[in-house]
């Protein structure tokens, strides 16, 4: 649904089941650091044909290029017996086990993938390029939103919570409430003179500290929910 909207989707997943793998429009596989395949998902099984490697029937693709990247496919198995020259033994065959990323990484570097993806990485590196100037702004922190959207959306999110869990709203208004009758019975009736000022800065200094001693437990939201932003 979020696609359909426009929305980018970015999976970083591992060996997806094919009704998932058959969603996706872009498919980079990367092994030990290297990219190996970059590019639409519904080319990947006609590349790997194309370097050798038969995907075989009724597998689900995810399973197959993990079997690949990892060497114990039929289909690599295969592939080494066709190119393993007779005379090398078991030492090529562990050879080609341990360098098959190797060998699929510098297969990737050579395709046309590769090259149509690097010219397009070519043309924003020139238009960046272009900038002459690179002012100090460049160098802060920038973000996608302004402070006015964030704030409406953070605060948003906050009053819907705060709906959700209404057990702590009302805790908070039922202390807040005992509170407030506690300081006004206490400071009930005050006179206008100067020991009347005196217990008036100290019935505000009370409400300031209790104010600022209650608004510490926000401190657990945030620590909460700074998983969730991270």
């Amino acid at each position: 649904r979020l696609s359909r909207r426009g929305r980018t989707i970015i999976f970083s997943i591992h060996q997806p089941r094919y009704s998932i793998f058959k969603l996706f429009d872009s498919l980079t596989l990367l092994a030990s650091g290297k990219v190996l395949y970059h590019g639409p998902a519904k080319q990947a099984l006609e590349y790997f044909s194309s370097i050798g490697y038969e995907c075989e029937p009724f597998n689900n693709p995810a399973d197959f290029f993990l079997d690949v990247i990892n060497g114990d496919s039929t289909a690599v198995a295969a592939s080494k017996e066709d190119h393993r020259p007779v005379d090398t033994g078991k030492v090529a065959e562990d050879n080609m086990d341990s360098s098959v990323v190797d060998v699929l990484h510098q297969k990737y570097l050579s395709s046309s993938l590769y090259q149509s993806t690097k010219e397009a990485l070519r043309k924003v590196e020139l238009g960046r390029g272009s900038k002459q100037r690179v002012s100090k702004q460049e160098h802060e922190i920038t973000y996608a939103n302004g402070f006015l959207t964030q704030l409406y959306w953070v605060s948003k999110r906050s009053l819907k919570n705060l709906i959700r869990n209404p057990q702590a709203s009302v805790a908070q208004i039922a202390v807040t409430v005992i509170l407030a009758l506690v300081v006004g019975a206490i400071f009930f009736g005050v006179k206008l003179d100067r020991s009347g000022i005196q217990n008036r800065v100290g019935s505000l200094f009370f409400v300031t500290t209790n104010q600022c001693f209650s608004s510490v437990s926000a401190i657990e939201l945030f620590i909460r929910d700074k998983k969730l932003f991270v």
